[in-house]
Protein backbone atom coordinates (compact mmCIF):
# COMPACT_ATOMS: atom_id res chain seq x y z
CA UNK A 1 0.00 0.00 0.00
CA UNK A 2 2.92 2.36 0.57
CA UNK A 3 4.08 1.69 -2.99
CA UNK A 4 0.53 2.41 -4.14
CA UNK A 5 0.60 5.70 -2.20
CA UNK A 6 3.81 6.80 -3.94
CA UNK A 7 2.42 5.92 -7.39
CA UNK A 8 -0.85 7.72 -6.57
CA UNK A 9 1.16 10.83 -5.68
CA UNK A 10 3.05 10.68 -8.98
CA UNK A 11 -0.24 10.44 -10.89
CA UNK A 12 -1.51 13.39 -8.85
CA UNK A 13 1.46 15.52 -9.94
CA UNK A 14 0.90 14.52 -13.59
CA UNK A 15 -2.77 15.42 -13.26
CA UNK A 16 -1.95 18.75 -11.64
CA UNK A 17 0.25 19.88 -14.51
CA UNK A 18 -2.28 18.91 -17.21
CA UNK A 19 -4.26 21.59 -19.04
CA UNK A 20 -7.39 19.46 -19.46
CA UNK A 21 -7.73 17.21 -16.43
CA UNK A 22 -10.90 15.48 -17.67
CA UNK A 23 -9.19 14.47 -20.91
CA UNK A 24 -6.09 13.21 -19.08
CA UNK A 25 -8.30 11.16 -16.73
CA UNK A 26 -10.04 9.68 -19.77
CA UNK A 27 -6.73 8.68 -21.34
CA UNK A 28 -5.76 7.17 -18.00
CA UNK A 29 -8.96 5.10 -17.92
CA UNK A 30 -8.70 3.95 -21.53
CA UNK A 31 -4.99 3.22 -21.23
CA UNK A 32 -5.47 1.18 -18.06
CA UNK A 33 -8.22 -0.88 -19.70
CA UNK A 34 -6.09 -1.53 -22.79
CA UNK A 35 -3.16 -2.67 -20.63
CA UNK A 36 -5.24 -5.30 -18.82
CA UNK A 37 -7.61 -6.25 -21.66
CA UNK A 38 -5.43 -9.06 -23.14
CA UNK A 39 -5.51 -10.86 -19.78
CA UNK A 40 -9.32 -10.97 -19.87
CA UNK A 41 -9.11 -13.57 -22.66
CA UNK A 42 -7.01 -15.93 -20.54
CA UNK A 43 -8.65 -15.52 -17.14
CA UNK A 44 -12.05 -16.86 -16.03
CA UNK A 45 -14.95 -14.44 -15.90
CA UNK A 46 -15.76 -12.91 -12.50
CA UNK A 47 -18.12 -15.08 -10.45
CA UNK A 48 -21.76 -14.05 -10.29
CA UNK A 49 -21.29 -12.83 -6.73
CA UNK A 50 -18.64 -10.31 -7.86
CA UNK A 51 -20.63 -8.54 -10.59
CA UNK A 52 -22.63 -6.29 -8.21
CA UNK A 53 -19.35 -5.06 -6.69
CA UNK A 54 -17.93 -4.30 -10.14
CA UNK A 55 -21.03 -2.44 -11.32
CA UNK A 56 -21.65 -0.44 -8.13
CA UNK A 57 -17.92 0.21 -7.80
CA UNK A 58 -17.78 1.61 -11.34
CA UNK A 59 -20.59 4.04 -10.52
CA UNK A 60 -18.88 5.18 -7.32
CA UNK A 61 -15.55 5.59 -9.13
CA UNK A 62 -17.30 7.71 -11.76
CA UNK A 63 -18.75 10.02 -9.09
CA UNK A 64 -15.31 10.19 -7.45
CA UNK A 65 -13.64 11.26 -10.69
CA UNK A 66 -16.26 13.89 -11.50
CA UNK A 67 -16.24 15.43 -8.01
CA UNK A 68 -12.43 15.42 -7.91
CA UNK A 69 -12.26 17.41 -11.14
CA UNK A 70 -15.06 19.71 -9.91
CA UNK A 71 -13.08 20.37 -6.72
CA UNK A 72 -9.90 21.05 -8.71
CA UNK A 73 -11.74 23.58 -10.85
CA UNK A 74 -12.89 25.47 -7.74
CA UNK A 75 -9.78 25.32 -5.60
CA UNK A 76 -6.04 24.69 -5.62
CA UNK A 77 -4.98 21.06 -5.73
CA UNK A 78 -2.77 21.67 -2.68
CA UNK A 79 -5.98 22.35 -0.74
CA UNK A 80 -8.45 19.97 -2.42
CA UNK A 81 -6.35 16.80 -2.69
CA UNK A 82 -5.40 16.54 1.02
CA UNK A 83 -8.95 17.24 2.20
CA UNK A 84 -10.45 14.62 -0.12
CA UNK A 85 -7.89 11.96 0.69
CA UNK A 86 -7.67 12.95 4.35
CA UNK A 87 -11.34 12.43 5.17
CA UNK A 88 -11.45 9.10 3.32
CA UNK A 89 -9.87 6.83 5.99
CA UNK A 90 -12.33 7.89 8.70
CA UNK A 91 -15.36 7.35 6.47
CA UNK A 92 -13.84 4.09 5.19
CA UNK A 93 -13.63 2.83 8.77
CA UNK A 94 -17.38 3.47 9.20
CA UNK A 95 -18.27 1.80 5.89
CA UNK A 96 -15.97 -1.14 6.63
CA UNK A 97 -17.70 -1.65 9.98
CA UNK A 98 -21.21 -1.42 8.49
CA UNK A 99 -20.56 -3.45 5.30
CA UNK A 100 -17.65 -5.79 6.09
CA UNK A 101 -17.95 -6.05 9.87
CA UNK A 102 -14.39 -4.82 10.47
CA UNK A 103 -13.74 -3.42 13.95
CA UNK A 104 -10.81 -1.29 15.13
CA UNK A 105 -9.53 -1.26 18.70
CA UNK A 106 -9.33 1.91 20.83
CA UNK A 107 -5.66 2.59 20.04
CA UNK A 108 -6.26 1.99 16.34
CA UNK A 109 -9.20 4.39 16.38
CA UNK A 110 -7.10 7.03 18.13
CA UNK A 111 -4.34 6.52 15.58
CA UNK A 112 -6.87 6.82 12.75
CA UNK A 113 -8.14 10.10 14.19
CA UNK A 114 -4.60 11.44 14.36
CA UNK A 115 -3.93 10.42 10.74
CA UNK A 116 -7.14 12.06 9.48
CA UNK A 117 -6.38 15.25 11.42
CA UNK A 118 -2.86 15.44 9.96
CA UNK A 119 -3.90 14.65 6.39
CA UNK A 120 -6.69 17.23 6.34
CA UNK A 121 -4.36 19.75 7.97
CA UNK A 122 -2.13 19.45 4.92
CA UNK A 123 -4.72 21.13 2.76
CA UNK A 124 -7.26 22.91 4.95
CA UNK A 125 -7.46 26.58 3.89
CA UNK A 126 -5.63 28.97 6.20
CA UNK A 127 -8.51 31.46 6.14
CA UNK A 128 -12.28 31.11 6.22
CA UNK A 129 -12.99 32.92 2.96
CA UNK A 130 -16.32 31.86 1.47
CA UNK A 131 -14.83 31.25 -1.97
CA UNK A 132 -13.22 28.08 -0.55
CA UNK A 133 -16.60 26.59 0.40
CA UNK A 134 -17.57 24.98 -2.97
CA UNK A 135 -14.11 23.43 -3.35
CA UNK A 136 -14.20 22.03 0.19
CA UNK A 137 -17.73 20.62 -0.31
CA UNK A 138 -16.73 18.82 -3.53
CA UNK A 139 -13.53 17.60 -1.83
CA UNK A 140 -15.55 16.13 1.05
CA UNK A 141 -17.95 14.40 -1.37
CA UNK A 142 -14.93 13.08 -3.26
CA UNK A 143 -13.42 11.76 -0.01
CA UNK A 144 -16.68 9.97 0.77
CA UNK A 145 -16.54 8.27 -2.64
CA UNK A 146 -12.91 7.23 -2.03
CA UNK A 147 -13.98 5.63 1.24
CA UNK A 148 -16.97 3.90 -0.33
CA UNK A 149 -15.11 2.50 -3.32
CA UNK A 150 -12.34 1.26 -1.01
CA UNK A 151 -14.85 -0.86 0.89
CA UNK A 152 -16.72 -2.00 -2.25
CA UNK A 153 -13.52 -2.99 -4.02
CA UNK A 154 -12.24 -4.79 -0.94
CA UNK A 155 -15.48 -6.77 -0.72
CA UNK A 156 -15.39 -7.59 -4.44
CA UNK A 157 -11.77 -8.70 -4.30
CA UNK A 158 -12.44 -10.94 -1.31
CA UNK A 159 -15.52 -12.51 -2.89
CA UNK A 160 -13.86 -13.05 -6.26
CA UNK A 161 -10.53 -14.35 -4.96
CA UNK A 162 -12.30 -16.58 -2.46
CA UNK A 163 -14.26 -18.31 -5.22
CA UNK A 164 -11.63 -18.32 -7.99
CA UNK A 165 -8.60 -18.72 -5.71
CA UNK A 166 -6.83 -15.87 -7.53
CA UNK A 167 -7.06 -12.06 -7.51
CA UNK A 168 -6.31 -11.23 -11.14
CA UNK A 169 -9.81 -11.56 -12.58
CA UNK A 170 -11.32 -8.85 -10.39
CA UNK A 171 -8.40 -6.47 -10.99
CA UNK A 172 -8.68 -6.86 -14.78
CA UNK A 173 -12.44 -6.34 -14.86
CA UNK A 174 -12.23 -3.41 -12.46
CA UNK A 175 -10.10 -1.47 -14.96
CA UNK A 176 -12.36 -2.50 -17.87
CA UNK A 177 -15.48 -1.21 -16.09
CA UNK A 178 -13.65 1.95 -15.02
CA UNK A 179 -13.03 2.85 -18.68
CA UNK A 180 -16.73 3.30 -19.51
CA UNK A 181 -18.31 6.20 -17.62
CA UNK A 182 -15.87 9.12 -17.58
CA UNK A 183 -14.50 8.73 -21.14
CA UNK A 184 -18.05 8.72 -22.55
CA UNK A 185 -18.88 11.84 -20.55
CA UNK A 186 -15.72 13.61 -21.75
CA UNK A 187 -16.37 12.67 -25.39
CA UNK A 188 -19.78 14.32 -25.06
CA UNK A 189 -18.48 17.40 -23.23
CA UNK A 190 -15.57 17.85 -25.70
CA UNK A 191 -17.55 16.91 -28.81
CA UNK A 192 -16.19 18.60 -31.90
CA UNK A 193 -12.78 19.17 -30.34
CA UNK A 194 -12.10 15.91 -28.53
CA UNK A 195 -9.33 14.80 -30.90
CA UNK A 196 -7.54 18.14 -30.58
CA UNK A 197 -7.82 17.98 -26.79
CA UNK A 198 -6.25 14.51 -26.72
CA UNK A 199 -2.94 15.41 -28.36
CA UNK A 200 -1.32 17.55 -25.62
CA UNK A 201 -2.37 15.10 -22.89
CA UNK A 202 -1.51 11.78 -24.53
CA UNK A 203 2.07 11.42 -23.25
CA UNK A 204 1.35 11.96 -19.57
CA UNK A 205 -2.01 10.23 -19.92
CA UNK A 206 -0.37 6.99 -21.07
CA UNK A 207 2.25 7.25 -18.31
CA UNK A 208 -0.53 7.85 -15.77
CA UNK A 209 -2.35 4.76 -17.06
CA UNK A 210 0.66 2.53 -16.50
CA UNK A 211 1.22 3.93 -13.02
CA UNK A 212 -2.49 3.59 -12.22
CA UNK A 213 -2.58 -0.10 -13.15
CA UNK A 214 0.38 -0.77 -10.88
CA UNK A 215 -0.73 1.54 -8.08
CA UNK A 216 -4.41 0.69 -7.82
CA UNK A 217 -3.77 -2.97 -8.58
CA UNK A 218 -1.55 -3.07 -5.50
CA UNK A 219 -4.19 -1.18 -3.51
CA UNK A 220 -6.89 -3.70 -4.50
CA UNK A 221 -4.66 -6.55 -3.40
CA UNK A 222 -3.87 -4.85 -0.07
CA UNK A 223 -7.58 -4.13 0.57
CA UNK A 224 -8.34 -7.82 0.00
CA UNK A 225 -5.95 -9.11 2.66
CA UNK A 226 -5.89 -6.40 5.36
CA UNK A 227 -8.40 -4.18 7.23
CA UNK A 228 -9.77 -1.46 4.96
CA UNK A 229 -9.44 1.40 7.46
CA UNK A 230 -5.78 0.65 8.13
CA UNK A 231 -4.93 0.28 4.47
CA UNK A 232 -6.90 3.40 3.54
CA UNK A 233 -4.92 5.41 6.09
CA UNK A 234 -1.65 4.10 4.65
CA UNK A 235 -2.73 4.82 1.07
CA UNK A 236 -3.65 8.40 1.84
CA UNK A 237 -0.05 9.12 2.81
CA UNK A 238 0.04 9.88 -0.93
CA UNK A 239 -0.74 13.42 0.26
CA UNK A 240 2.70 13.63 1.89
CA UNK A 241 4.49 12.03 -1.06
CA UNK A 242 2.60 14.34 -3.41
CA UNK A 243 3.66 17.41 -1.42
CA UNK A 244 7.28 16.25 -1.51
CA UNK A 245 7.12 15.65 -5.27
CA UNK A 246 5.53 19.07 -5.76
CA UNK A 247 8.49 20.64 -3.96
CA UNK A 248 10.94 18.82 -6.26
CA UNK A 249 9.18 19.05 -9.62
CA UNK A 250 6.69 21.93 -9.30
CA UNK A 251 8.84 24.12 -7.04
CA UNK A 252 6.13 24.46 -4.40
CA UNK A 253 6.89 25.14 -0.73
CA UNK A 254 6.54 22.32 1.81
CA UNK A 255 6.60 24.55 4.88
CA UNK A 256 7.08 24.00 8.61
CA UNK A 257 3.39 23.23 9.16
CA UNK A 258 3.48 20.29 6.76
CA UNK A 259 6.70 18.94 8.26
CA UNK A 260 5.05 18.92 11.71
CA UNK A 261 1.85 17.36 10.32
CA UNK A 262 3.86 14.66 8.53
CA UNK A 263 5.47 13.70 11.86
CA UNK A 264 2.06 13.65 13.58
CA UNK A 265 0.67 11.47 10.78
CA UNK A 266 3.57 9.03 11.14
CA UNK A 267 2.74 8.70 14.84
CA UNK A 268 -0.90 7.93 14.02
CA UNK A 269 0.09 5.29 11.45
CA UNK A 270 2.39 3.60 13.94
CA UNK A 271 -0.43 3.49 16.49
CA UNK A 272 -2.71 1.86 13.93
CA UNK A 273 -0.20 -0.69 12.66
CA UNK A 274 1.48 -1.75 15.87
CA UNK A 275 -1.39 -1.73 18.35
CA UNK A 276 -2.44 -5.05 19.79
Amino acid sequence: MLISAVLTAVVGVLLKQSKDKLVLRSILSWGSALIVLPFAFFLPLPPNEAWPYLVIGAVVHFIYQVTLVAAFERGDMSMVFPIARGVAPAIAAIFAFLILGEVLGPIELLGLGIVVFALMGFGWPSNSSSHHVPAVIFALICGSMIALYSVIDAGGMRVSSGILDQMWTYIVWFFIFDAIGLPLLVMWLRRGRFRAALKPEIKFGVLSAMLSVMGFGLALYAFSIAPVAKMSAVRETSVVFGAALAVIFLKESFGIRRIVLACIMALGLMMMQFSA
